[in-house]
């Protein structure tokens, strides 16, 4: 039988399209995840848009892809810590040198590479890396406390502070736009400001009602997402001078942690303390707990996510009911389909319609 006739191929059209009808009615900002275990013992810390991972296991710095995973080593000492990467799997972080002092690194090609120190410090950690090579970081010096630096070429430069008791950095994009915490009286503690640098100067992110704030991460557009430290602490999202408050869920504080290039947020839902209890991710106009978005029969807990890439895969850590917990890998279960393949199709169906009717017209004609 032959399938070349208008009427066939159009039967078979609208068979497809009526499987594809149910899928299409689910909202897109309604996803799923399926789970990854990372090797034993590794927190994550990163994910690239290649699906690497990078983070610590079993007190080095390390590296996983889906073709397995490696140790980084160190700078002569016994531990490191991998805190980022860029797209070239290059790795940034801190290791220990053979006297025991901490060294942030850039680990490329299968070299590590020790940045040395800053400011008459003997600690320096890097802990973000971009896709020129730029690393920021932090350094600690006795005379002047925290400090925050950006590495190139080799070189360390200070980036200086809002006048603060000491500076950390967390993030930096490919135009060298480095992010991060000024730090008031009270290290490590409220109150603090956001912070950009760009361009040779730092500037406050001033958005926060009320005043106190911290910035974890920038994407290649400039956005920003952190946490407005007003109670309950609540996540945000920052662009071209417009701030979008995340809020939280289930009255706990709300870290934004990572975000991609679609400016989707994940983060943290905790305690006191910065304690993560369950992780979140913001997208398409929602906080989700990322719990409920994966198959609970599994027995994963997602505590905390570190990382998410343009592909929408997030690294994470979890805790199972019976085997302890360790990385995961979430990535997204098959996509919904978009309105625009729906309007395609119809659009198909009207045209192949057209073109049976026509074919009917003919034959009438030719009897």
């Amino acid at each position: 039988m032959s399938t070349s006739h208008p009427a066939f191929a159009l039967a078979l059209l609208l068979s497809a399209s009526a499987a594809a009808a149910a899928p299409a009615a689910v909202p897109t900002a309604v996803r799923s995840y399926t789970v990854t275990v990372l090797p034993d013992a590794m927190s994550p810390a990163g994910i690239n848009n290649a699906g690497q991972i990078v983070g610590t296991r079993n007190g080095q710095a390390y590296l996983w892809s889906a073709g397995g995973g490696i140790d980084l080593g160190t700078l002569g000492g016994t531990s490191s810590t991998g805190t980022a990467l860029n797209r070239f799997g290059e790795v940034t972080g801190g290791a220990l040198t053979a006297s025991g002092d901490e060294h942030a690194f850039i680990y490329s090609k299968g070299v590590m590479t020790d940045l040395g120190t800053i400011g008459g410090g003997t600690m320096t950690r890097g802990t973000a890396i971009n896709d020129r090579g730029q690393v920021a970081g932090n350094f600690y010096a006795p005379a002047t406390g925290w400090g925050a630096f950006v590495g190139e070429g080799g070189l360390l430069r200070d980036i200086g502070n809002l006048g603060g008791a000491s500076i950390w950095a967390s993030g930096i994009n490919n135009a060298g736009r480095v992010v991060g915490s000024s730090l008031g009286q009270g290290e490590f503690h409220p109150p603090q400001t956001a912070f950009v640098y760009e361009n040779g100067a730092m500037s406050a992110l001033n958005y926060s009602p009320s005043g106190s704030s911290s910035a974890n991460a920038v994407n290649q557009a400039g956005q920003i997402t952190g946490t407005d430290w007003h109670g309950p602490e609540s996540a945000y999202l920052y662009t071209n001078g417009m701030t979008q408050v995340l809020g939280s869920m289930y009255g706990l504080a709300a870290w934004g942690t990572a975000l991609n290039n679609r400016g989707e947020v994940v983060g943290n839902l905790g305690g006191a303390l910065q304690v993560p209890f369950f992780a979140f991710i913001y997208a398409n106009g929602r906080m989700s707990d990322l719990n409920t978005l994966i198959d609970p029969a599994l027995g994963w807990t997602v505590q905390s996510a570190a990382g998410i890439n343009d592909l929408g895969q997030i690294a994470a850590y979890g805790c199972h009911d019976s085997e302890g917990c360790g990385g995961l890998l979430l990535e997204l279960t098959s996509p919904v389909p978009e309105p625009q393949a729906q309007a395609m199709l119809l659009a198909g169906l009207a045209l192949l319609g057209l073109a049976w009717r026509r074919g009917l017209s003919a034959a009438c004609r030719c009897a």
